[in-house]
């Protein structure tokens, strides 16, 4: 039987009961994500609510995830905000195991949002953007070909990438993108050195290309290799900490399984550190390292 983790329902809670369990960066009133997250919550509200855990001991409402919301939510004079109650004390929040929202996913949204009506203006102003941005956000696949939309509909890659692209014919960047999988490898710099070591024929004809051809194709070759250098270097380096790295990995789980065989230290950690308690018991419960 699966344990739910979660209440149901969301309870609306006071926003100065709830305690922070992380200290926030310095700067992070002025960091692009907080100023995003303030844009959004003025113009359409929360969209997803703040993770906490009540600890019935003390009664005290801990901040398990959500405390960027919760600075911006103050800062724009909220109260009180709705909350999801978590039934156990664990920071490893479900967002550390979503995978990261790719380009490819964000222009499908945009795209299903202005499609059910959203105005342009709102969609800009709640992702703290320009008209002109988010219109280039949109038309980011224009150009590419459907296939490469799908086979790297998953992969984390930037829009540089997708501008190499775009300068090549269907085929040719299909074949491009099943390298970049291949590499795994979807730098800027990868796509660019595809792109120059293209065959001509294979390249979308630009009204604004000049130069000497040779002195192009000179220069790709020239990325491409060292490209495939940085690749080779760093394969290498991996596989030569790899047995020293899994071994002194093994040493410390097995060092933290006796740690915590100890029921004296066992205890104190349970009433002192119980989040520093749960990190140990998942570090000595790895069952292997591959």
């Amino acid at each position: 039987m699966i344990k739910c983790c979660f209440s149901e329902n969301t309870l609306s809670l006071n926003i100065s009961e709830l305690l922070p369990t992380k200290k926030l960066l310095i700067n992070y009133e002025s960091s692009e994500k907080f100023l995003q997250i303030k844009c959004t919550l003025k113009s359409i509200g929360l969209i997803e609510p703040i993770l906490v855990y009540i600890d019935s001991v003390t009664n005290e409402i801990k901040i398990l995830d959500g405390h960027m919301r919760i600075e911006a939510l103050k800062e724009l004079g909220e109260t009180k905000v709705e909350c999801l109650v978590s039934t156990i004390y664990d920071t490893y929040t479900p967002n550390k195991k979503v995978n990261q929202v790719t380009i490819i996913q964000i222009q499908k949204m945009l795209k299903e949002a202005i499609k059910a009506g959203v105005p342009i203006e709102l969609l800009s102003a709640s992702l703290n953007i320009s008209v002109d941005s988010l219109k280039g956000r949109i038309s980011v696949l224009d150009g590419i070909s459907p296939q490469v939309v799908e086979i790297l509909n998953d992969k984390v890659v930037p829009k540089a990438t997708f501008l190499a692209l775009k300068k090549m014919v269907p085929l040719r960047q299909l074949e491009c993108a099943n390298l970049m999988i291949r590499f795994d490898n979807f730098s800027k710099n990868f796509s660019h050195s595809l792109l120059q070591s293209s065959p001509k024929e294979t390249l979308i004809e630009s009204k604004n290309t000049k130069g000497n051809h040779k002195t192009a194709q000179r220069k790709m070759i020239d990325r491409l290799e060292k490209e495939m250098a940085h690749v080779h270097v760093d394969a290498d380096k991996l596989k030569e900490n790899y047995g020293s790295t899994s071994l002194k990995l093994t040493i410390v789980i097995s060092h933290i399984k006796t740690l915590l065989e100890n029921q004296a230290l066992f205890r104190w950690l349970h009433k002192h550190k119980p989040e520093l308690l749960n990190e140990l018991i998942k570090i000595s419960e790895i069952r292997s390292l591959n």
